[in-house]
């Protein structure tokens, strides 16, 4: 088989499509937006293994079977934004895919053409049609020789913390979209909205283009949140108000977060008792008023190690927040983000 071609991503600014923030892109609109994007060659093989280890490092661990192996012409082309990547996969001939464990993060796919079976062919779908799995989501994809896909992938940090924003409070439970959207339904339109313009945006060479670029992440991924139904649509459509005690301790715990405030002095400063704080707090929040903190605590840590300078340390972050055990961190870090807070550091 032959040995398969691989190309270094290009950062450099490409032309961009005219794209109407007024109308849903489809089909021969979302066509022309990738065609002159930033989108680039990322891989293209006819050896399986190769494609295996190609995929696993674009999406998550990547089990193939290629039902004609001299028939693969897997292609590849996308980029990295933000954290997000958007892609455009074919494989040229059948093939079976599995993510055998959890990934760590979404991929909302577009089916461009060509057919796709989900779950042992109990759900077929149909060119137009779109889909998510989830990061803990490990059942596998068969898909016909013609397919073509159109994925953006969301780590499930990111996702997480659009949610908190939108809903103005931390979420009771692990989020989960519906799996799959009809051909011609908003969800549809939303993705390929958020597809067409992110590709369109240019690379810009400017150290300030990494702050819009976080800007246009976050709003792509409050579009999907609004758009695809999950089972926070209802909480987004009629958040609840909160009393004003339980607003008042929010915002202390906000501002005095890094200090590490006990219970008896955010209930002291909202001017209620430990007793009915709790009540607020799992009413509102869906959590205690410890847990709260502890989470608002990481997810400032989280945003401080992603925009670090060169020289700072997890232990000097860690500190920052209060955290002063740094093993303890490290440990409640990786169960809410799926990563070490070296990890993040690292970028």
């Amino acid at each position: 088989m032959a040995a398969g071609r691989e190309l270094a991503y290009n950062p450099a600014m490409l032309p961009t499509a005219a794209v109407s923030a007024d109308q849903p892109l489809q089909g021969a609109e979302v066509d022309a937006a990738l065609s002159n994007s930033r989108l680039v060659a990322v891989c293209e093989t006819s050896n399986p293994d190769e494609a295996q280890a190609v995929l696993s490092g674009v999406y998550g661990p990547h089990a193939l079977r290629i039902g004609d192996e001299n028939g693969l012409a897997l292609k590849l082309r996308g980029a990295e934004f933000a954290r997000l990547h958007l892609g455009e996969v074919r494989y040229g001939t059948s093939t079976r895919m599995a993510m055998p464990r959890a990934h760590g993060h979404w991929v909302f796919s577009y089916l461009r053409q060509g057919e796709v079976w989900r779950g042992g062919r109990r759900d077929l779908y149909g060119a137009g049609d779109a889909g998510v799995i989830a990061p803990d989501e490990v059942q596998g994809l068969e898909m016909s020789g013609d397919m073509e896909l159109l994925n953006l992938r969301v780590a499930d940090a990111d996702m997480g913390s659009a949610c908190r924003a939108l809903l103005g409070s931390d979420m009771a439970h692990a989020l989960r979209f519906e799996g799959r959207a009809q051909a011609g339904g908003a969800p549809v339109a939303a993705l390929l909205r958020v597809l067409g313009h992110l590709a369109a945006t240019p690379a810009y060479p400017h150290a300030a283009a990494a702050r819009l670029e976080d800007g246009l992440r976050d709003a792509a991924l409050f579009e999907l949140l609004l758009a695809w139904p999950n089972n926070y649509t209802r909480g987004l459509d009629a958040p609840a108000a909160l009393p004003a005690s339980t607003r008042r301790a929010r915002d202390y715990i906000h501002a005095h977060a890094s200090e590490a405030p006990s219970v008896a002095e955010i209930a002291r400063a909202a001017g209620v008792g430990v007793r009915a704080l709790a009540s607020g707090f799992e009413r509102h929040f869906g959590v205690s008023p410890q847990r709260y903190l502890q989470q608002y605590r990481l997810d400032r840590a989280r945003e401080e190690l992603r925009s670090a300078a060169p020289g700072v340390t997890v232990t000097s972050v860690a500190a920052q927040w209060g955290f002063w055990q740094l093993g303890s961190f490290a440990a409640r870090y990786r169960e809410r983000f799926g990563e070490s807070p070296s990890e993040t550091l690292k970028g």
